[in-house]
């Protein structure tokens, strides 16, 4: 390689922490952090590809006997299966959209820390029209921001929640080592395996941001009298890689285990409740939704006349029609948006590689209701 060449790969390096400062003034000799050469040499010492050793039968009995001798009252450690971690992460983000969308009566509601996130981060503000005299009790209502946010795919959400997430750190004195510490934990657990449960003694120093990141949904945290236990979410797993978790041959998506049940949910002979929702758009412009969620509801009324909606016990129609189009774009929402929304929930059954499960004729026409905002300008 050249030499301006090598001073640069040099540079980068230094950037991620891997070679000291030294190493960028001499090409000939390169020092590696002692946090990446202790990191390297554990690796290469150890049999497990995981950064952490999972708890074993036997200590997870142990941890039980022990917190029940110190509590006074029998303990069960959480044994979580697949399906109930994936079932978990996909309440901790129904709750979120639900509050977004202000859904009355919720079953679950959000920790609020995560309703002090979604104000700090512009997903919510204070009702405008609030008419109280204290301005701090004004209740919270969702943004244009908001509106995109609700729309997009889960992974993109969830590197939104990660992103804001580390920039909240940075108002914090040792703003720089909090952000590595959390950049470091996300990146082990993307080597630990789906389904099984780790301690949080091993983590040192970072059971704070263990904590908060399960806040998001990304890990479930449970306490077992004075251990704090916790599993990673497939979610977690996928945000530093692209692989599956080692549970599936490979590339199943983020929701793998939910469109297995989505499956399951549309095959039962009777409606049942489900957090799951299959699309079927029609070339005469009524949409058929397969849902018994109130969210999904919510949702489609961005974009579809919601004095239109007939009711099924498991199904929902609605029409797109040209003012409902208009009106979502009012608040902010893009046509791709709408249209990357249907295709992402699409129903099984119209999911064919290389077709897109939307009428063509729907698509230009929303485009071009898109469009008629542009034609003319007064």
């Amino acid at each position: 390689k050249t030499p301006g060449k090598v001073e640069r790969d040099i540079d980068e390096l230094y950037q991620w922490a891997i070679v000291l400062d030294d190493s960028r003034s001499s090409s000939n000799e390169i020092t590696l952090t002692p946090e990446f050469f202790q990191g390297l040499k554990d690796s290469l010492q150890s049999l497990d590809a995981s950064p952490w050793t999972a708890l074993t039968r036997e200590q997870t009995e142990f941890l039980e006997q022990e917190a029940t001798r110190v509590l006074g009252k029998p303990v069960t450690f959480p044994a979580m299966t697949p399906e109930d971690l994936e079932k978990y992460t996909q309440d901790q983000w129904d709750a979120v959209l639900h509050y977004l969308v202000g859904t009355p009566n919720m079953q679950i509601q959000p920790n609020p820390a995560i309703s002090h996130f979604l104000l700090e981060t512009n997903l919510m503000q204070p009702d405008p029209d609030y008419k109280g005299n204290d301005p701090d009790e004004a209740p919270l209502v969702i943004t244009q921001k908001g509106y995109d946010f609700m729309l997009q795919d889960n992974a993109q959400q969830v590197w939104h929640f990660v992103m804001q997430y580390l920039k909240s750190m940075e108002t914090h004195a040792n703003a720089h080592a909090l952000q590595k510490e959390a950049l470091l934990v996300l990146i082990c657990l993307s080597f630990s395996r789906f389904g099984e449960c780790y301690t949080a003694a091993s983590l040192s120093n970072v059971e704070e941001i263990i904590n908060e990141l399960a806040l998001f949904g990304l890990l479930y945290v449970e306490k077992i009298g004075e251990t704090s236990v916790f599993y990673p979410t497939r979610i977690a797993m996928q945000l530093v890689g692209n692989h599956d978790g080692g549970t599936t041959g490979g590339g199943g998506g983020m929701w793998t285990l939910s469109s297995k049940a989505l499956e399951a949910a549309l095959a039962h002979p009777r409606p049942h409740d489900s957090s799951h929702l299959a699309i079927i758009v029609q070339t005469n412009f009524q949409l058929c939704a397969y849902t018994t969620s109130e969210l999904h509801v919510s949702m489609l009324g961005l974009f579809c006349d919601v004095h239109t909606i007939r009711r099924l016990p498991n199904v929902v129609f609605m029409c797109i029609t040209r003012d409902s189009i208009k009106a979502a774009f009012t608040l902010g929402i893009q046509a791709q948006q709408i249209l990357r929304f249907l295709e992402k929930h699409a129903h099984p059954k119209l999911r064919q590689a290389g077709v897109s499960p939307i009428p063509n004729n729907i698509v230009d026409q929303i485009y071009l209701w898109d469009r008629e905002r542009h034609r003319l300008s007064t």
